[in-house]
């Protein structure tokens, strides 16, 4: 049995551009990246794209959008599998010339009732090999199955899940090439694989099984298995079933969408099943880089805790430079110019979990709140903050000043003189209140406050 032992480390991501990638594609590519760069191999993207019905040139696009705003970037490819259909077919030719493969003409209607029956006599299905004896060879429509061989064990070293052994004689005789002249992924993936000298397999747990399948492909053809394979866990919902595109927010466009940073985003992914050994939680990619490890990738399934990434994705924002967090909260902030972002982002930097709570934070200075009824006591603070107000130099630390000598002064609380002072000029939450009246010109603040009285 021929390996890849010894030779350099290449690895790959394989995602069907038949939607926009979600976070699980996305942490298998970082995962691939991660291990790649420590062991200075090379991360390769091939496009597996042999779905003729679902794969579009959109969702290929959401593919490459996605890696690259997450920052995964791939140094070989991408390698679209549609462009290599004539080496399937000829490996395909190969396999049955040599007796490992052999047509089958039977109808989606005889295979049917093949499982029917094997469901009435409660025993596992195998397609019955009808067609390997006594092929109904007039038909014009046929597909190519690989002949499993009897008694054989397919064994191979899996990095997280350690050593695993699989029956051949519990595995049907799986399809290789449709009826429509394409490739199944169990047939062309390990091709690639073996041609584009993969050498680590770096996927997700659900691929275990097609694993046995694939590689007595490779060894009917001759060709090198990979050095080794990780099947890395399931992404989980809170209630624990499988996280999926259709019934949670798992999709990385919506995300970006939502305001995370791509850098907390990827510092989140790395957490999700992999352990550093510390208690450290936030991470940049070189950080992740120098402490990533397969060994360290548990196997049971990790759950995806919004909390905790809207926490990682807030320590992130917190340690961004100020004009670089200006920069990043412009698109989220159409109506404001730049010179009121960056006034802004310091107020802001402490208070927000995403980049659109900045929206929602300043989304009063260009929409003035609605009147609210004032009680007398309330009535009496807010007249004597705007007369105190009109006399201040417009800026946050004379404001904050100011403010602060009059709650002395009358001996209030904080909460009692601010909240009618926000309710009048913001309605509701806004930024540290010397922050919400100094980013708005002092007369339209004044003009709120009077108009609240």
């Amino acid at each position: 049995m021929a390996t890849m032992a010894d030779r350099p480390v290449r690895v790959r991501m394989a995602p069907s551009p038949t939607g926009p990638i979600h976070v699980g594609s996305a942490r298998t590519a970082l995962f691939n990246v991660l291990f790649a760069r420590r062991q200075g191999g090379r991360f390769l993207l091939r496009i597996d794209d042999t779905d003729l019905e679902r794969s579009t040139a959109e969702d290929e696009r959401y593919i490459y959008e996605g890696l690259e705003w997450l920052g995964l970037n791939w140094d070989e490819g991408p390698v679209r599998q549609s462009e290599r259909l004539d080496l399937y077919r000829e490996q395909a030719a190969r396999l049955v010339a040599a007796g490992h493969a052999y047509r089958c003409y039977c109808t989606p209607e005889e295979l049917a009732a093949e499982r029917e029956a094997a469901q009435r006599e409660k025993r596992p299905y195998k397609y019955s090999r009808r067609c390997l004896t006594d092929p109904p060879s007039h038909r014009p429509t046929h597909v190519i199955r690989f002949l499993v061989p009897a008694g054989q064990k397919i064994e191979f070293e899996d990095l997280i899940r350690g050593h695993m052994s699989f029956d051949s004689d519990l595995i049907g005789d799986p399809v290789l090439v449709k009826s429509d002249a394409y490739p199944t992924y169990n047939f062309a993936s390990p091709i690639d694989d073996a041609l584009l000298e993969i050498s680590h397999v770096i996927r997700g747990e659900e691929h275990l099984s097609n694993t046995p399948v694939q590689l007595m492909v490779v060894d009917a053809l001759g060709y090198a298995r990979p050095q080794a394979t990780a099947h890395i866990p399931l992404i989980l919902a809170p209630d624990r079933t499988k996280l999926s595109k259709r019934r949670h927010p798992a999709l990385i466009t919506q995300f970006r969408e939502w305001g995370y940073l791509p850098e907390a985003m990827v510092n989140y992914l790395a957490l999700l099943g992999w352990n550093p050994g510390t208690e450290e939680e936030i991470f940049g990619m070189a950080q992740l880089v120098e402490r990533f490890d397969l060994s360290r990738v548990q196997q049971g399934g990790a759950i995806f805790d919004r909390e905790k990434l809207d926490w990682i994705n807030g320590e992130h924002i917190r340690r961004l430079p100020l004009a670089e967090l200006a920069a990043r909260l412009q698109p989220f902030l159409p109506e404001l110019g730049g010179e009121v972002v960056e006034r802004a982002a310091p107020a802001l930097q402490e208070r927000m979990r995403t980049l659109v709570d900045g929206r929602k934070l300043l989304s009063y200075l260009w929409t003035e709140p609605a009147p609210s009824e004032l009680d007398p006591g309330s009535r009496e603070r807010l007249q004597a903050a705007r007369d105190v107000l009109a006399e201040t130099e417009w800026a946050p630390e004379p404001i904050e000043r100011a403010l602060e000598q009059l709650r002395e002064s009358r001996g209030w609380s904080r909460t009692q003189l601010i909240k009618p002072i926000r309710t009048a000029v913001a309605g509701s939450d806004s930024p540290p209140i010397h922050h919400t009246l100094a980013l708005l010109p002092k007369d339209a603040a004044l003009a709120r406050m009077e108009r609240a009285l």
